[in-house]
């Protein structure tokens, strides 16, 4: 686990993710402490994950509907 520093909206908060996440997610948490526009930088990482999910979740329907040939 690694403890991890973030800082948003003037307050600090620390948290704790796994190692390998944290080596996922590095340049966005290192992005968005350095920013100077914190809540639009949050929400573009939000819908950049959510957008990834999305595309898994499509890709996961199609082999699946392949499966049950």
């Amino acid at each position: 686990m690694k403890k991890i520093k973030l800082y948003l909206i003037g307050q600090k908060y620390e948290i704790e993710i796994e190692d390998e996440f944290y080596e996922y997610i590095k340049d966005d948490i290192n992005s968005l402490n350095n920013s100077d526009t914190q809540i639009k930088d949050l929400l573009n990482i939000m819908l950049k994950f959510g957008y990834k999910s999305y595309q898994n979740e499509q890709k996961m329907k199609k082999l699946l509907s392949k499966l049950d040939l």
